[in-house]
């Protein structure tokens, strides 16, 4: 089963399996959960129903919570993305 993770700075969805980032028809970040399950679900493979939220003190959301809106909004005292 991979596991759904939103990279909350770069602003999409990543999958894991096994701790090893998936690169799914030659992308690794998708633009919403649900174009990522659909990928994971063309390869075979089973997605999660949590998504794991980089941004999230609790770390981890339904899949349902996490909305474009709230994806979006920036966390007062977040880092830069380091170049």
């Amino acid at each position: 089963m991979a596991r759904i993770v939103h990279m909350g700075k770069l602003g999409g969805y990543a999958a894991l399996l096994d701790g090893t980032l998936l690169e799914l028809d030659s992308r690794f970040l998708w633009p919403s959960a649900s174009a990522l399950t659909e990928a994971l679900r063309r390869a075979g493979v089973t997605p999660s129903d949590m998504i794991l939220d980089t941004r999230s003190p609790a770390g981890v959301r339904p899949a349902a919570a996490v909305s474009a809106p709230a994806a979006a909004s920036h966390r007062p005292g977040g880092l830069p993305l380091a170049a």
